[in-house]
């Protein structure tokens, strides 16, 4: 974070030595009281299965936790000496993290609010007038000072709040993912104020390290997109072309994953949804393939081949749009499931209309990817934007 950049003509850092004292002072304190309030071994909730994860480098229930899972695993190989009434606690170690990674969480809340907090003090006390020199560095240096005093006080508030205190004393993941959360706004913030490539990849490496931990960090897409506009209009144009592909995506994938609440209390199997038990015509699983594969495939060819690139994405999507059309139309199969065994396993939709549905999507895609084509420098209201856009949502629509 403490990287160089030019600004006004020198190179300066951005966070100063009380930014990163606030860091340090909060990070310490919290860090002292969540260890001498750590539990001692396997706690309630999760705290066993967790654990032996870690132990084991194992996976733990769904979404698995791979992140937490490496460096847990670190922790228990590191402190395997600790024991507890004469037998091994991993579970301490693993308590243990929780409280690192909770005290690192408050150090970046820290620096946050005390970054944020000088800049705001010195853009209101810059405006005041014959002060001279002396006198604006004596005011920097109390609004600095200010900073410190709010970072830390704000940070021990977070930090020793019933829920973040508990989370951090015992074997969980929500500490981590504190963690994450607040480095992805601190990184944010320094994005806002000093632009960098290096820092917005960096933004985005950490949300998506984030997201192999805990999926709930998906909410701070939101503000991050927010950022991103107020900063950036036209990288906030390329992100929301870049997001509708990946929503419809999304949404088809989870129009597929529909599952029958099946209750075995009774003889028969009992389904909230009832199952397709005729025959039904099935798409040609070659055609399905080959037209997905164009569909993905066309950005990419439009970046390779020369020329025209929204042109490239038509043909090479449209194609592969109308193969998915003809799998599921023309060139169709046949299926039948009749008995109770295969009911289990029986569809909810008709596979011609999921088909269809996804040759929609499909399109919808293609078009959002011929509007993120657009030259660099049509905005949001040109139209070479917006014809493409709305073919995009219309697709989707009636999809």
């Amino acid at each position: 974070m403490e990287m160089e950049t030019e600004f006004n003509g020198e190179s300066k850092k951005f966070f100063s030595k009380i930014d990163w004292a606030a860091f340090w002072i909060a990070t310490t304190a919290a860090f002292l009281v969540y260890f001498f309030t750590l539990g001692p071994s396997v706690g309630l909730e999760d705290s066993g299965e967790l654990a032996t994860a870690a132990d084991h480098l194992g996976v733990p229930h769904p979404p698995g936790y791979p992140f937490w899972s490496l460096c847990g695993w670190l922790f228990c190989r590191a402190f395997s000496w600790v024991t507890y009434m004469g037998q091994p606690t991993p579970a301490w170690a693993m308590s243990l993290f929780s409280a690192v990674t909770g005290a690192l969480a408050a150090g970046c809340t820290a620096m946050l609010i005390c970054r944020s907090g000088t800049d705001m003090l010195n853009s209101v006390s810059g405006g005041s007038e014959g002060d001279g020199a002396g006198g604006e560095s004596g005011h920097r240096t109390a609004n600095s000072l200010m900073a410190l005093a709010a970072g830390v006080g704000g940070s021990l508030v977070f930090a020793f709040s019933p829920v973040e205190w508990s989370q951090s004393t015992i074997v969980e993941i929500y500490s981590l993912n504190a963690l994450f959360l607040m480095a992805v706004f601190l990184l944010s913030y320094r994005w806002m104020r000093r632009p960098s490539d290096k820092v917005l990849w960096l933004t985005a490496f950490v949300f998506g390290l984030g997201l192999t931990n805990y999926q709930v960090l998906l909410l701070a897409a939101l503000p991050l997109a927010i950022i991103i506009a107020l900063r950036n209009i036209r990288m906030f144009r390329d992100f929301v072309l870049i997001m509708i592909p990946i929503g419809l995506t999304a949404k088809l994938l989870q129009i597929g994953s529909l599952m029958r609440a099946n209750s075995m209390m009774q003889a028969d199997v009992i389904n909230k949804f009832e199952p397709l038990v005729r025959t039904d015509s099935c798409p040609n699983e070659i055609f399905l393939w080959a037209g997905l594969a164009l569909v993905v495939l066309a950005p990419l060819a439009a970046v390779l081949l020369h020329g025209n690139r929204q042109k490239t994405v038509l043909a090479v999507g449209g194609t592969g749009v109308g193969l998915v059309f003809l799998a599921a139309t023309v060139f169709a199969g046949g299926a039948e499931w009749i008995t109770e065994q295969e009911r289990i396993v029986a569809p909810l939709i008709e596979p011609t209309r999921y088909a269809i549905i996804g040759a929609l999507l499909a399109a919808s895609c293609v078009a959002a990817f011929a509007a993120s084509f657009a030259p660099a420098e049509a905005r949001l209201s040109d139209g070479r934007l917006w014809k493409w856009l709305a073919a995009s949502g219309a697709c989707a629509f009636v999809a």
